[in-house]
């Protein structure tokens, strides 16, 4: 539609500026965060209650517990084994989610701006990547720079990929200046030699070069059942009696990042479950109100007939996307083929059609027409 269009463009923001935007939201609405936890086991209780058990020592106990805690998610392993033994816990305590091969190296810096998302690779080293502007943080534009031209006030993100078959025991951290300095350096000259055009190199090299963060990535499957407790009767799932649990962003479906959706979904999914809950599960009571959860279950039917397929939909864009810039990688000619068809769509649609269903999407429509279909159906 025109306002697709007009008003849902595709924006680039950088993780640390969002959770801050998150953070400020959370502090103003009275919600409090604990930083420094770190979750070990949850194990649910004779009265349909979950015990969360924290590497410090703490535990809480809670009625209904909602898992954004990642691919290593431990919430994730309660839903799929809710009534599991110590000895199971302990094992699903240590599970690591399998090493694909292949490490991204990504950062940021302030070079000249290119337009737009940009997907080089190699046919010689098998790296391939992908370079977004995003825009740099008012706080860090110096008062003489002021007036410069908008498109100077950017910063290059990069992110590259590139096979490593043993995944080194520190990936998946931020480095420091010293150690970002020499890895981007180092990869720097191997894509120079591989002929790698200079304006793909320059934030390696550059001195404002910063955020630089290793991971290895690693593959867990979705899950089409994202909810655990809230059945009633003793049926064969073992979701009556046990604690009430529900997964959202990559603990239920863990994305690669090819097409940078991973973090969309999880708000998508965030917003829909919220909406879902303050439909079916109200708040019963004023001041220290509690949750109604006597609904909880139809709550989730809808969340997960929402969520599933599209997640499925778009995550599995960007693994046939992945697929495909590691063939570009693999084969000149390919690559060659490859490099007419993106032009191709470019020109035909305005950007790649595997980036549309990323922005094209209102969750908060999505729901109310999923609750005014099921008000006609009772």
């Amino acid at each position: 539609s025109p306002r697709i269009e007009t008003e849902l463009q595709t924006l680039g923001i950088r993780r640390w500026k969002y959770q801050q935007v998150l953070y400020e939201a959370c502090i103003e609405a009275g919600i409090k965060i604990h930083f420094g936890k770190r979750l070990q086991t949850a194990i649910t209780t004779n009265d349909s209650k979950t015990v969360l058990h924290f590497k410090d020592g703490s535990k809480v106990m809670t009625s209904l517990l909602i898992g954004a805690d990642g691919i290593n998610s431990k919430v994730r392993n309660y839903v799929v084994n809710p009534t599991s033994n110590e000895e199971k816990q302990k094992s699903l305590e240590e599970f690591m989610p399998e090493y694909t091969g292949v490490t991204c190296l990504m950062g940021c810096a302030n070079v000249p701006f290119m337009r737009g998302i940009c997907f080089p690779s190699s046919a010689t080293s098998k790296c391939h990547a992908c370079y977004y502007p995003t825009k740099v943080p008012k706080e860090e534009v110096k008062e003489d720079e002021e007036d410069k031209a908008d498109k100077d006030k950017y910063e290059m993100v990069f992110q590259i990929y590139f096979p490593s078959p043993i995944e080194r025991p520190d990936t998946w951290r931020t480095l420091t200046p010293d150690e970002a300095k020499v890895e981007c350096q180092e990869l720097a000259k191997k894509l120079r030699e591989d002929g790698w055009g200079e304006q793909f190199l320059a934030p390696l090299e550059s001195q404002s070069l910063k955020g630089v963060l290793r991971v290895g990535l690693r593959s867990r499957e979705a899950l089409d059942i994202w909810h655990v407790g809230g059945g009633s009767g003793g049926g064969e799932d073992g979701s009556a009696g046990v604690g009430r649990a529900v997964l959202l962003g990559d603990a239920a479906h863990p994305p690669v990042p090819y097409i940078g959706q991973g973090a969309q979904m999880a708000m998508e999914d965030a917003g829909t479950l919220s909406l879902l809950l303050g439909h079916f599960c109200p708040l019963d009571g004023d001041g220290d109100a509690t949750i109604d959860l006597s609904k909880f279950q139809d709550a989730m039917e809808v969340y997960e007939k929402l969520r599933v397929p599209r997640t499925k939909a778009v995550l599995g864009s960007s693994v046939q996307l992945g697929k495909t810039q590691q063939k570009r990688a693999d084969s000149m000619l390919y690559n060659a083929w490859r490099e007419f068809s993106i032009k191709a769509q470019v020109w035909a649609y305005g950007t790649l059609p595997v980036m549309r269903p990323g922005a094209a999407f209102n969750y908060h429509a999505k729901v109310e027409e999923a609750l005014k279909e099921l008000e006609t159906t009772l």
